[in-house]
C-alpha cells in the first residue's frame, strides 16, 4: 500500500493511500553557492543586458533599493540571501561615491504587516542596516505615495521612493513563477487604492493565477511597465534551492519506514511547545543563482532557473482528487499563528495553484487537505482577519460581492489603519485579498474537504469537514460518484510546482 508523510498543523502523519495514488515529492536540492556575494558583485558588473550598476550612477544620484518582503520563502531561512544582496549593492554604490543620504532602502511589504527594526536587523545583519536606514512600505501614508496615472477603477499610486528617484534597484528572491519580473515590486510598493485594483476578484477569473501571463500577473506587469517608462529600474534576482531541512532532520522524514521515533516524540509534545518550536524553526534554503539587469531581461532567465529547481513532472493528467497536508506556517503568519482565513489562502490560493501547465485537479474534482483549522486569531496582528471571519464570511463568501459591499468598510476602519501603520498589524483589506485568491480553486472544485478540521470553521468557510483522512477520501468518492478516483498527493513542505 502506498504511504505518505503529511503534516496537519504541527502534527506529522504517516498515512495510507490508495494503491494507484500518484505521490509527488519535491525535487532534490541543487547545491547552493558558497561565494554568493562574489556572484552578486559579478552580476552587477556583468548584467544580462544594459549597463552595469557602476555606470548607472554618479555621486549625486538618488537610488532606491527595494527588497522583496521577507514573508517568502516559508519558513524563514536561517541565513537570508538578501543580506549579501544588500551589502553588495551598497558596496558598489559607495564605491562610486553615491552619498548615503541619497540611498533609500524599502521593504516591499504591501498590505502585509511592517517589520520591526529588530527583525530587519536579524534578517539583514547589523552591518547593512548600519549603512542605510531600512524601512517598510506604508500603503496608507498619502505623503509617501506618488501618482503615476488616474484610471476609471482608481488611481495608480506607488511609493514615492520608487517614483521620485534616479534609479530603482529591485533585490528580488524568486519564490513563484509570477515573481520573476516586476510583480513583487509593484505589489509591495503600491498604495492601498492601487492594491484594491490590482487584486480585484475579476483578476482571478482564470484557473492559474500563479502562472506567468495570468490576468493577475499582467495587471502588475502593466504597472511595472508604467513605472519603467518614468524611472530606470535594475533588478537583481536570486533563485534559492529547496533544501528546507538539515541533513539530520531530513533523514527522519522517510515515509518508507513509517514515523521514526523522534517524530513520534514530536507528535506527543504539548501543542504549546510545538508551537513555540515551530516559530523559531529556520530553513536551510541557499542561493543557487543570481542574475541582474533590466526586469524584461532578468524575468525569463530567472524563471528558467527557478523551474529547474522547483518543477516536477506529473505522470498523469488532471486528478480527480488532490490531497496534501498543511502546516500551521504560512507567508502571513511569520512570528505569529495561522488562522482559518490564512489556512484557506495557503491551501487554495497557493498550494492548489502549484502547477506550470494544466491544473493539478480537473473541473469538478475534490480537494482534500489535512489541517486542524483552529478558529484562533492573533489579537494584535490579525484583527482584520477575525472581523472578516466573524462578520463577513458569516453573510457572504462570493469575492465580487465582498469586494463591492464590505472591502471599503474593513479597509477604512480607523483602528485597523492605525494598527497597520503603527502597531505591526496587517492592513484591514488583507484578509479579503487573501480570500479573493482562493476563487479559482473554489470555482474549479465540487468539494473542499478538511480532514481533522474544526467543524465550525469548515462550515464558516464553506468547506466539508471530515474526522480523518479515511473519512475524507470516502466523502470525496461519494461527491465524485466514483469508486476508484485518481488521487494526486503532494508531500509538502517544501513547496514545488508540478508540470501536468
Amino acid at each position: 500500500m502506498a504511504r505518505a508523510l503529511l503534516v496537519s498543523g504541527f502534527d506529522i502523519r504517516d498515512v495510507p493511500l490508495p494503491d494507484d495514488a500518484e505521490v509527488l515529492l519535491p525535487p532534490l536540492a541543487l547545491p547552493a553557492h558558497d561565494d554568493f556575494k562574489e556572484q552578486i558583485l559579478r552580476a552587477l558588473d556583468e548584467p544580462l543586458s544594459g549597463l552595469p550598476l557602476g555606470r548607472r550612477v554618479k555621486a549625486g544620484s538618488k537610488v532606491t533599493l527595494v527588497l522583496d518582503d521577507f514573508s517568502l520563502p516559508v519558513p524563514l531561512a536561517l541565513h537570508d540571501c538578501r543580506r549579501e544582496m544588500l551589502e553588495a549593492v551598497l558596496e558598489v554604490l559607495t564605491g562610486h561615491q553615491v552619498r548615503p543620504a541619497n540611498i533609500t532602502a524599502l521593504v516591499a511589504t504591501g498590505l502585509s504587516r511592517q517589520w520591526r527594526p529588530a527583525e530587519l536587523t536579524e534578517f539583514l545583519g547589523a552591518r547593512a542596516t548600519s549603512m542605510v536606514a531600512v524601512r517598510s512600505h506604508d500603503a496608507e501614508s498619502t505623503t509617501e505615495l506618488a501618482r503615476l496615472a488616474d484610471e476609471p477603477e482608481g488611481p495608480i499610486e506607488l511609493s514615492k521612493h520608487v517614483v521620485e528617484t534616479d534609479l530603482v534597484i529591485h533585490l528580488s528572491v524568486v519564490s513563484m513563477p509570477i515573481a520573476a519580473g516586476t510583480f513583487s515590486l509593484v505589489q509591495g510598493t503600491a498604495g492601498y487604492r492601487t492594491a484594491r485594483v490590482l487584486n480585484a476578484p475579476r483578476l482571478f477569473d482564470d484557473d492559474a493565477p500563479l502562472k506567468a501571463g495570468s490576468a493577475w500577473h499582467q495587471a502588475h506587469a502593466r504597472i511595472g511597465a508604467m513605472l519603467m517608462s518614468k524611472v530606470q529600474v535594475m533588478q537583481v534576482a536570486a533563485v534559492l534551492n529547496n533544501e528546507l531541512w538539515t541533513s539530520s532532520i531530513a533523514s527522519l522524514l522517510q515515509s518508507d519506514a513509517g514515523l521514526s521515533r523522534p517524530l513520534q516524540m514530536w507528535n506527543a509534545l504539548p501543542g504549546a511547545v510545538r508551537h513555540r518550536a515551530a516559530r523559531v524553526m529556520r530553513a536551510s534554503y541557499g542561493p543557487i543563482a543570481v542574475v541582474a539587469g533590466p526586469p524584461d531581461a532578468v524575468a525569463p532567465r530567472a524563471l528558467e532557473l527557478f523551474l529547474r529547481q522547483h518543477e516536477v513532472q506529473a505522470r498523469g493528467g488532471e486528478a480527480d482528487v488532490l490531497l496534501f497536508g498543511l502546516p500551521d506556517l504560512g507567508p502571513f503568519s511569520v512570528g505569529t499563528a495561522q488562522n482559518p482565513v490564512l489556512v484557506a489562502n495557503l491551501a487554495l490560493g497557493y498550494v492548489a495553484n502549484l502547477f506550470t501547465r494544466a491544473p493539478l485537479i480537473r473541473e469538478g474534482g475534490v480537494i482534500v487537505f489535512l489541517n486542524p483549522l483552529a478558529p484562533a486569531f492573533d489579537a494584535r496582528a490579525h484583527r482584520p482577519h477575525l472581523d472578516f471571519y466573524e462578520k463577513v464570511l458569516r453573510l457572504e463568501r462570493e469575492p465580487a460581492l465582498i469586494h463591492e459591499r464590505y472591502e471599503p468598510y474593513l479597509a477604512s476602519r480607523p483602528e485597523f489603519v492605525a494598527d497597520y501603520q503603527r502597531r505591526y498589524a496587517f492592513h484591514g483589506a488583507h484578509p479579503l485579498l487573501a480570500w479573493y485568491q482562493c476563487g479559482p480553486a473554489r470555482r474549479r472544485t465540487s468539494r473542499i474537504i478538511v480532514a481533522g478540521g474544526d467543524p465550525r470553521a469548515c462550515a464558516r468557510l464553506g468547506f466539508m469537514g471530515a474526522s480523518d483522512l479515511d473519512d475524507a477520501l470516502r466523502k470525496a468518492k461519494e461527491a465524485l460518484a466514483m469508486d476508484d478516483p485518481f488521487v494526486r498527493v503532494l508531500e509538502l513542505p517544501p513547496p514545488f510546482f508540478v508540470k501536468v
